[in-house]
């Protein structure tokens, strides 16, 4: 089964127009037409996001379908999800956040809330800003070992 076909299945099972879906999105409904007839061949992980809650499904299984999840192992009652982005590159992302957890929970918890809670524009701001530092950083630690 491909991803449209899944998606178009779960709209009709609840009753939705591609229109309506698409509305419940924050896309066209002629997106959500090309989605499910294969000519978005992968739909962003945002909009399968937006799908999947509108259409209260397992965003997992739609990651995987639209062939962003690579592969998905069970150990000790964890899942640990390897994804490709747009550029077909694996990112491990869930790797990365267990990393920052374990390192600074607090800090996890706070980039979590940024990234659900706050505005685009908001959190475009408080990234630019977090570059830059690092940036800095990165600079500044560069000068240092040349000195060395």
């Amino acid at each position: 089964m491909t991803v449209g076909e899944y998606i178009q299945t779960a709209r009709t099972e609840r009753g939705l127009t591609q229109t309506e879906l698409g509305e419940k999105c924050h896309v066209s409904g002629a997106e959500i037409s090309r989605v499910e007839s294969g000519k978005r061949r992968a739909p962003s992980p945002k909009m399968l996001k937006a799908i999947a809650k509108a259409l209260v499904i397992d965003y997992a299984q739609l990651m995987q379908l639209a062939g962003y999840i690579e592969e998905v192992h069970e150990e000790e009652k964890t899942f640990e999800q390897v994804f490709r982005n747009q550029d077909g590159e694996i990112v491990d992302v869930v790797r990365g956040v267990k990393e920052m957890f374990q390192k600074d929970a607090t800090w996890a918890n706070v980039a979590y809330r940024v990234c659900s809670e706050l505005p685009d524009a908001d959190r475009e701001i408080l990234t630019g800003l977090a570059m830059t530092y690092l940036e800095k950083r990165r600079k500044e630690i560069q000068t240092e070992n040349e000195k060395k």
